[in-house]
């Protein structure tokens, strides 16, 4: 095929970038000759990976099938235009059943071996509902089924340097946002005016937020219950924090970063605590690379804190970040069952970790969270990590 063509509203070029290493990842496995992702009505019911495959709504059932050497999409016929001005995938426009495309296309790339989007614990690999694999067992009865979420793993953790560049765009405006709402902080200034200024900046530049718009971001003032809380009217008293997990959505991509302030002269028990949380944080990025195990590294992190005095965190120590602030595959956390497999897989060249972790201290939450991509070598920081407290 030629280079993808323009399409208005469609991320032409990251589709060709992950349709191409999607074929890769079929030629180099051993469990499929295929890979079927399949959906309908996606603005309602929407198939993760269709926004790399594809990238745009459909209403009909739409199947997109790679192979190692080439890849389809059947859909309906009203939506096939917009498929043929992707110029990426074969088009197969049908009228009243996807079936019998469906199968021409699968027969011809002699694919008997199909791998479908379900999985027991990574979300984003779970897209297939049981209506559509139901009636995928009645058009493709010839057909061994197993599961893609290894191909999942690999198209969505591993991203190309357009991904990358936007993710790392992301990440600094983020920052620079950040810095402009402390800029403009004063002592009466409470959390949910803190979080309503980032708000308002956010609309004038059309960003989303990273997660759900009401808990993004997540501010702290003081020594505050933590967790996933709705801004309220405390405010900062000196020589305590101001504590706040932030991340926007920046053409299509995500950031995921928390950042710490103090009001005044910080004490030394919490510039203590401050290190003690730097330390560990530090611990498991050396324990960060290119085949390290998710677990192994979430373990690091956690006996150095530990080791400090501090209680264990009760998380993992970080997750893929790409187009959602929680983007699957791979996790850097305990062998939990609430986890599955995630913390037991090894972490790839080219995904885009957090590392996070924190305290409860009498001058509140002691909480940092810094972006890091995974290099053939090693890792690199998306953005310059926080290693000093900062002053209000």
């Amino acid at each position: 095929m030629s280079d993808a063509g323009e399409v208005e509203g469609v991320d032409a070029a990251v589709v060709a970038e992950k349709v191409a290493a999607a074929r890769e990842a079929v030629a180099a496995s051993d469990e499929a000759d295929a890979w079927l992702s399949v959906g309908r009505e996606t603005d309602v019911s929407p198939e993760p990976c269709f926004p790399y495959l594809l990238g745009f709504d459909v209403v009909w059932p739409t199947a997109v099938v790679v192979g190692p050497e080439s890849s389809a999409v059947v859909l309906g016929r009203h939506d096939a235009p917009t498929a043929r001005d992707l110029d990426v995938h074969e088009v197969h426009a049908y009228d009243e059943s996807i079936a019998d495309p469906l199968r021409e296309v699968l027969d011809g790339m002699d694919a008997g071996r199909v791998a479908l989007n379900f999985d027991r614990d990574d979300v984003v690999a779970d897209g297939l509902s049981h209506g559509l694999f139901l009636q995928l067992r009645e058009y493709l009865p010839d057909r061994e089924f197993t599961s893609a979420s290894d191909l999942i793993r690999r198209l969505r953790g591993m991203k190309s340097e357009t991904e990358y560049e936007r993710v790392r765009a992301a990440a600094l405006e983020t920052e620079e946002l950040l810095q402009t709402a402390t800029a403009t902080w004063t002592p009466e200034t409470t959390e949910a005016e803190f979080a309503e200024f980032l708000h308002e900046r956010m609309a004038e530049r059309g960003l989303d937020s990273a997660w759900a718009w009401d808990y993004c971001p997540t501010v702290h003032m003081g020594d505050r219950e933590v967790g996933h809380t709705l801004p309220a009217e405390h405010t900062v008293d000196k020589g305590e924090l101001l504590h706040v997990d932030f991340g926007i959505r920046r053409d299509g991509y995500a950031s995921d970063i928390q950042r710490l302030w103090v009001r005044g002269e910080a004490s030394e028990g919490l510039r203590e605590a401050f290190r003690d949380v730097r330390a560990a944080i530090d611990a498991g990025h050396d324990a960060l690379g290119p085949g390290a195990v998710g677990h192994e590294v979430d373990t690091a992190a956690r006996e150095e804190l530990t080791s400090r005095g501090w209680p264990a965190f009760e998380h993992a120590f970080g997750h893929q970040v790409g187009r959602a602030a929680h983007d699957g595959g791979t996790l850097l956390g305990p062998e939990w069952e609430r986890y599955g497999e995630a913390p037991r897989h090894e972490v790839r060249p080219g995904e885009v970790y957090t590392m996070e972790l924190g305290v409860a201290t009498e001058w509140g939450y002691v909480g940092q969270e810094e972006m890091v991509r995974i290099t053939e070598t090693g890792t690199e920081w998306v953005v310059p990590p926080q290693t000093e407290l900062r002053t209000l």
